[in-house]
């Protein structure tokens, strides 16, 4: 389990009221939606960490045909006589999003992320819907999906920035070769806004969850980055192949390429989409907010991805396509980012204390994953400790997460030393 899981555990393990009220405390950067879900399913389910974490699975496991209905819906919306290519195009793109090393680290982690994006993508199937065909129906629904991917993780706001310069794109090129019918934007913008209304209810909540987390959050942990610079690593990072991702890179570049002279509608709406979020980032970080963290920018990996799925299903010959597919799946190999060992340290300290000895975890922020470990019994025996050394007779630690200073201190209260990994510390009076 990750520190961000013991939070997600945490809330969602209480009564429906407590959770309400706990939820802001862990994790200010959203809506308690996700936390209310999984609440739901570990009643069903329990709350092992397979069962949690196959929650987000589940969830992702829907993404990938969301993601090739997109595709196919923006074909037929944009370029109609290429409905065929659409089909093969949302292919590609749903494989791709099935082997991304991001996505999938995203599923096997129980956190809001799978929501958001699958929220994200249902929200732009009925954006283009709307902008096509104009219906009441999808502009309500797009308001809807909205509402929800926000609600699920604050950061889906960089949603509306793509959709934005979306639309200004349409009204630039809107006197050239676009039709009419394919460049509305009057519906589509009116249903962002309202969107955005259904959250007005919940916005002193969000409000002052955005303020608690300004002055209490140290953003040290976050360095800046050229912006440009850190997406590009993000991209990068996200496939877990350096061949593979200069592969894609060279595919969005020859969607956009290849659809320069017609239905340059279909690359350039995931293009959009894929730039938003980075100026939302970049916005941020300009104003005091450093925000770049490679899951804050998800749904622009998910569009870079489907736009690189554009250029590959634009190529004629059925053996270069063979070759791209061969070349995506070769590619595909399991990932295993490091883990750290919280069950073996919580092992340690119950087999080396009292049932009515305390147990110090430190940094505090780790507290919630300990206790997950833990005997049920020994689940409020758990204390998180900063530099002082307190009552416990065993310490948990993690050295890497707080400063020298408190680490010393620590250390001279808990001279020896139980057990260690990369990344952990077991120690003891």
């Amino acid at each position: 389990m990750t520190l961000d899981e013991g939070f997600t555990w945490a809330a969602a393990s209480q009564g429906i009221s407590r959770l309400l009220q706990l939820q802001p405390m862990l994790d200010s950067g959203k809506l308690a939606l996700y936390d209310l879900l999984l609440h739901y399913w570990i009643e069903l389910f329990g709350d092992t960490l397979r069962s949690m974490r196959g929650f987000s699975a589940a969830i992702d496991t829907v993404s990938i045909l969301l993601l090739f209905l997109l595709v196919r819906r923006i074909y037929r919306a944009f370029d109609e006589q290429s409905s065929s290519t659409g089909e093969l195009a949302g292919g590609f793109a749903a494989l791709l999003f099935a082997i991304n090393a991001g996505i999938v680290e995203s599923a096997r982690t129980a956190r809001m992320y799978s929501l958001m994006i699958a929220a994200a993508l249902l929200q732009m199937l009925f954006f283009v819907r709307t902008q096509r065909q104009g219906r009441v129906s999808d502009a309500v629904l797009t308001a809807f999906f909205l509402a929800l991917a926000i609600a699920a993780n604050f950061t889906a706001g960089f949603l509306l920035i793509g959709e934005a310069l979306w639309l200004v794109y349409l009204l630039i090129v809107r006197r050239t070769r676009v039709p009419a019918a394919a460049a509305r934007t009057f519906a589509p913008a009116i249903s962002l806004l309202c969107g955005l209304g259904l959250l007005f209810p919940w916005r002193r909540a969000a409000t002052s969850l955005l303020r608690v987390q300004m002055r209490s959050r140290d953003f040290g942990w976050i360095p800046y980055q050229p912006p440009l610079r850190w997406f590009y690593d993000v991209l990068r990072a996200s496939t877990n192949n350096a061949l593979i991702f200069a592969l894609l890179l060279a595919l969005a570049a020859f969607a956009l390429w290849r659809h320069r002279s017609k239905a340059s509608l279909v690359p350039m709406f995931m293009a959009t989409m894929m730039v938003g979020p980075l100026t939302g980032v970049a916005l941020a970080t300009l104003f005091g907010v450093p925000m770049m963290v490679d899951r804050y920018v998800l749904i622009a990996v998910v569009a870079f991805l489907a736009l690189a799925a554009i250029g590959a299903a634009s190529f004629e010959s059925p053996v270069l396509l063979i070759a791209i597919f061969g070349s995506i799946m070769c590619s595909a190999r399991p990932f295993s980012p490091p883990a750290v060992d919280w069950r073996g340290a919580a092992s340690i300290a119950v087999g080396n204390s009292f049932a009515n000895q305390q147990i110090g975890v430190a940094p505090v922020f780790a507290l919630d994953v300990v206790r997950y470990h833990l005997p049920l019994n020994r689940r409020p025996s758990a204390i998180g400790l900063n530099s002082n050394c307190g009552d416990p007779h065993v310490l948990i630690v993690s050295p890497g997460s707080i400063p020298l200073s408190s680490m010393s201190a620590l250390k001279s209260c808990y001279p020896h030393l139980l057990g260690r990994d990369h990344f952990l510390e077991i120690r003891s009076r």
